[in-house]
Order: structure tokens, then C-alpha cells, then sequence
């Protein structure tokens, strides 16, 4: 006799697979059939629309801060240059820089020879005219600095980077101008000097034989106009001499100002254009800028 809560589950069941309840449920959907997609389900970890990333735009990658150009005041602490050492290592340190373009450590001179320049009568302008000359001079070649200070380097237009010391960029403050003056004579304490007779012959033995010559045609480029003048000038003029008659050749304004410039390098103003390089019949570049 069969109880009303027994069941059968044997194979002659009339209920063979037994009741169906809620613990029979698949745990796990069935899968899927071909051709079928299942929605995604919109949770906290899966969100109904796609995640983004986010990436901060930090822009080209070939662009650098550039901050306009400053000079560098600095004193030596590990050792003292004479004049005449610190313009002999930048000399070799400029002709030893095989990395990165030639043409960027060419301008980096240039301008540092303008930096280098104490300010003149002229100007009086505490090297202003200087600072905006060098920075013409860069900004030309696409030269970027990132401090505005050379000390920290520069950067031409491909990223390359242009290391350069402190003592090639300024003069420390410190420097001896005169080798004399680290033996500790002064400029007064010359041997020919005593009565001040043995000076007399010294100058007169320095301009004794000096022999200006048949005078030379110098041919200057302008860089505004892009037209070449010629002057006449004596080999023993100095380049200041020669840039005095270059501007009234070619009415300049007083506002202008020209800086020579010879093979890649600006000439210095109180030296002649052959103790420079410059030979007879080359052409040198008048570079005109405001004063």
C-alpha cells in the first residue's frame, strides 16, 4: 500500500524523469546555437557602453619649449682660465664636435661669439644688442632653448640635442684678463717701462714698419636686400672700419646696425679681415640688424 506522499521511481513509473521541481534547474544557460548572440548583460563591471581609455595629448613629439635667450653669470670655483686659455679650449672644443649637424654647432659658435663680445661705445646698451643679435642667429636656424639658458643645452629642429659647459658659453667672472696678472705683475710693472723712454721705443719699433699696401676691394652681401657693394679699404683697416664704410655705401639708416660674417663666423670688429681668414676676392655677409 502506497503512501500519497511516496512516489514511484523505478523503471515502470508512470512519471519516469520523476516530478519536475526548482532544484532540476540548469545552473548553466545552454549554449548557444549557431547564428545566435546573447545580449550583454549591463552590470557595474560591465557597462552597457564600451569603456574608453583615456590618453593625455601631449602633442608633437618634436616640439620643444623654447624660452628666449639669457645670459649666464657664473664665477669659477674648481680653477682659473687666463684669457688666453679659455679662448684656446673653446677654440678646440668647437672644432671637436662630430655629433648631431655641423651647421647647428657653426650658428651655437656664431651667436656665442657674439655673446662673448664685451659691449661697445656704440651701442651702450649693457649687450643688448648682442643678446637679440644671438637670438636672431638662433631663431634663424630653428635652435630652441629650453631654460633660456645655454648652459642647459639646445635643441635644433629634428630633437638633437646640443650640450654645451659653462665656460664656453660666458666668461666666468673670475677670469684673469691678462697672463701677466697670475705671477702677480700688473699692467704697469712692463720692464720697458722706467722713465718712460723704453715705451716710446717700444712704440716706435710696433709702427716702424708697418706697410698698409695697395688698397683691396671688399665685396659684401646685404642681408636684407640680398645685393652686393664693394668699398675700398686698406689691409691694415680693422673690421670696424670696414662695416663704417660698408654703411655709407649703402645709406643705412642710423638705426642700423651690420655685423660681418665670414665663412660661418661673425668677424671680430677690432681685428683685420685677413688675421680672420678672409681672403682677397671672397665675398663676406653684411648682416643688418636694428640697434
Amino acid at each position: 500500500m502506497g503512501c500519497c506522499f511516496s512516489r514511484s521511481a523505478g523503471p515502470n513509473s508512470p512519471y519516469p524523469g520523476g516530478i519536475p521541481n526548482a532544484s532540476a534547474r540548469h545552473i548553466n544557460p545552454p549554449p548557444l546555437s549557431l547564428g545566435e548572440s546573447a545580449a550583454t548583460p549591463v552590470t557595474a563591471a560591465n557597462p552597457a557602453s564600451p569603456r574608453r581609455r583615456r590618453r593625455r595629448d601631449r602633442g608633437p613629439i618634436d616640439e620643444h619649449i623654447n624660452k628666449p635667450l639669457r645670459r649666464h653669470v657664473w664665477a669659477s670655483v674648481d680653477r682659473q682660465w687666463t684669457r688666453k686659455e679659455l679662448d684656446t679650449e673653446r677654440a678646440e672644443y668647437f672644432d671637436t664636435r662630430v655629433t648631431a649637424r655641423s651647421e647647428i654647432w657653426q650658428t651655437l659658435h656664431g651667436a656665442l661669439q657674439v655673446l662673448w663680445e664685451p659691449p661697445t661705445q656704440e651701442t651702450n646698451d649693457n649687450g643688448q644688442t648682442a643678446l637679440q643679435t644671438a637670438q636672431s642667429m638662433l631663431n634663424a636656424a630653428e635652435i630652441s632653448l629650453p631654460t633660456g639658458n645655454l648652459v642647459n643645452g639646445a635643441y635644433d629642429s629634428f630633437g638633437n640635442f646640443y650640450p654645451l659647459p659653462e665656460w664656453v658659453v660666458s666668461d666666468p667672472q673670475n677670469i684673469i684678463e691678462h697672463d701677466q696678472d697670475r705671477d702677480g705683475l700688473g699692467s704697469g710693472d712692463d720692464e720697458t717701462q722706467g722713465d718712460g723712454e723704453g715705451a716710446e721705443m717700444g712704440k716706435e719699433e710696433k709702427g716702424k714698419n708697418v706697410d698698409e699696401g695697395e688698397p683691396i676691394q671688399v665685396r659684401a652681401r646685404l642681408s636684407e636686400a640680398g645685393n652686393d657693394i664693394s668699398v675700398s679699404v686698406s689691409k691694415t683697416d680693422v673690421v670696424r672700419n670696414v662695416i663704417r664704410k660698408l654703411a655709407a655705401e649703402a645709406k643705412l639708416s642710423s638705426t642700423k646696425k651690420i655685423r660681418l660674417a665670414y665663412m660661418g663666423k661673425l668677424l671680430k670688429e677690432t681685428a683685420t679681415l685677413e688675421a680672420q681668414g678672409w681672403q682677397d676676392g671672397h665675398i663676406v655677409n653684411a648682416l643688418i640688424f636694428n640697434r
